[in-house]
């Protein structure tokens, strides 16, 4: 008999254990995947043609907060024609724009949903593609050899 409760006590010790651990294991997930997926979109990205128009759509994300930018060719780089202003929801599936520029053209109002991928960012059928990526490498080349001519 003495056996047999040395036996049940060490397998509800065990089984204790491994539930303390698996406990501990969840909750240190769920706090390394929120803190990961804040800061996994900061960047810059670009966009050709934005809003219909042959100027060059800038986005920067850090963390939440993000700006919109449009340059022109005789503005690239300098100060941009449109500026726009917003942040990303909790579960960063859209974005609120908080302050619209002042110019005319400016479509960025409201609320837009996004979708979102390593290298891209998608805002109402628009593609934006990372600057650091093969596609922003190769748009902001074709902006720059467009705009020199």
């Amino acid at each position: 008999m003495r056996i047999t409760r040395t036996a049940r006590r060490t397998r509800a010790g065990i089984a204790v254990s491994v539930a303390a651990l698996a406990a501990g294991s969840l909750i240190l997930t769920a706090c390394g995947g929120s803190s990961d997926s804040a800061g996994k979109l900061d960047g810059t990205y670009y966009v050709k043609d934005v809003n219909g128009t042959s100027d060059l759509g800038q986005l920067v994300v850090k963390g939440n907060s993000v700006s919109h930018h449009e340059y022109g060719c005789d503005g690239v780089y300098e100060k941009p024609g449109v500026t726009s202003t917003g942040e990303f929801t909790k579960d960063q599936t859209q974005i609120i724009w908080t302050v619209a520029g002042d110019d005319s053209r400016n479509k960025r109002t409201g609320s837009e949903s996004i979708s979102t991928s390593s290298t891209s960012i998608s805002i109402g059928g628009s593609v934006y593609v990372r600057d650091d990526s093969d596609a922003g490498k190769a748009l902001l080349d074709g902006f720059k050899t467009k705009c020199a001519k």
